[in-house]
């Protein structure tokens, strides 16, 4: 039997795998009823009743304004309030989408669920590339597994490869069964108006880079598992991380006042990498005491994002893979 075919056929049988094969998908299903039963389909009646109860809610602004009217004018002409302050409700104010229930848009939508999806379906991974390897390791299996095959970059790199393609593949099962779902969703209980083969087109890039983070968390998981030998070490790792990047650095940066602080923070590179683009602020070039200011901006590509996260990995899996053939595996 080949190399390949035994690392698929253990993955598919591992009992982790199917467990958070399984909690992905129930988490999926959970937020996709939720999203169901949160929204409803918007009728002319719908936008009838939201019309009345807006010209309703303005009536009775203007009756409560009315009555208040000559006390405000007093404390104007007082000088103890500004003008402004006595203008009274305004209609465009009282707009009957305020009133509306709340209805899924697929395609103002849709890209935020995409992006629910990667990171759900990247956690799975994630688990599942740590265990896959670390549980091989602290059992003492990859140690008999070498006796048979002895080539240990060969053996990694096999293994890491059916990974993400085993994962890649249950990612696009899920990702077709997520999109069907939000499809449904948009049918019944929202709107699919605006839907064009370019913003198809979009959604499917998107798609794919949702792919990028699931394989990027299979790698990383399985990497520091390689590296530490244990699947503890890489859930460590990325607890730390979280705690580290998300309470102690924010702290720190923000105190020292360093410029676009959020600009080391892994989540904005997340976000840039499925958007698009991130815009971060510089709220250290402006003096508020003088009055409006407008911050300098810094645009985060999703190229930028990319290549950082591409840097990361190829040095992970190198260091892995440096380290399997320089050590003892013993």
């Amino acid at each position: 039997m080949s190399l390949v075919r035994a690392e698929r056929r253990r993955l598919h049988k591992r009992r982790v795998t199917v467990v958070m094969l399984a909690i992905g998908l129930i988490l999926l299903g959970l937020i996709a009823g939720g999203t169901w039963f949160s929204n409803q389909k918007v009728s002319e009646a719908t936008r009838a009743a939201a019309a009345a109860q807006a010209e309703q809610e303005y009536q009775r602004s203007l009756e409560d304004w009315n009555r208040h009217k000559q006390d405000c004018e007093d404390e104007v002409k007082a000088g103890r309030v500004p003008a402004e302050a006595c203008q009274g409700p305004q209609r465009e104010y009282f707009r009957a989408e305020y009133y509306m229930p709340s209805t899924f848009d697929f395609k103002a939508s849709f890209r935020e669920m995409i992006m629910v999806w990667a990171m759900i379906v990247a956690f799975v991974a994630l688990v599942i590339g740590a265990s896959s390897i670390g549980a091989e390791w602290s059992s003492g299996s990859m140690m008999n597994l070498l006796t048979w095959q002895p080539r240990r970059v060969r053996v990694l790199a096999t293994k890491l490869g059916v990974l993400i393609g085993v994962l890649t593949g249950w990612s696009l099962v899920l990702g077709a069964l997520w999109t069907a779902a939000m499809w449904v969703t948009a049918v019944f209980r929202g709107t699919t108006a605006g839907m064009t083969s370019g913003t198809w087109q979009s959604f499917a890039l998107t798609g794919l880079r949702g792919l990028g983070v699931v394989a990027a968390g299979a790698i990383f998981g399985f990497v520091l598992a390689s590296l530490g030998r244990r699947t503890a070490v890489a859930m460590g790792v990325l607890i730390a991380l979280i705690v580290v990047t998300q309470f102690g650095l924010t702290i720190l940066l923000f105190m020292a006042k360093v410029r676009y602080p959020e600009m080391f923070f892994v989540g904005n590179y997340l976000q840039a990498w499925m958007n698009g683009s991130v815009t971060l602020y510089d709220q250290t070039s402006c003096d508020f005491s003088t009055g409006a200011c407008q911050p300098q901006e810094l645009i985060l590509t999703w190229q930028r994002a990319g290549s950082i996260f591409g840097v990361g990995l190829v040095a992970l899996v190198g260091a892995a893979m440096w380290q399997i053939r320089a050590r003892d595996v013993a």
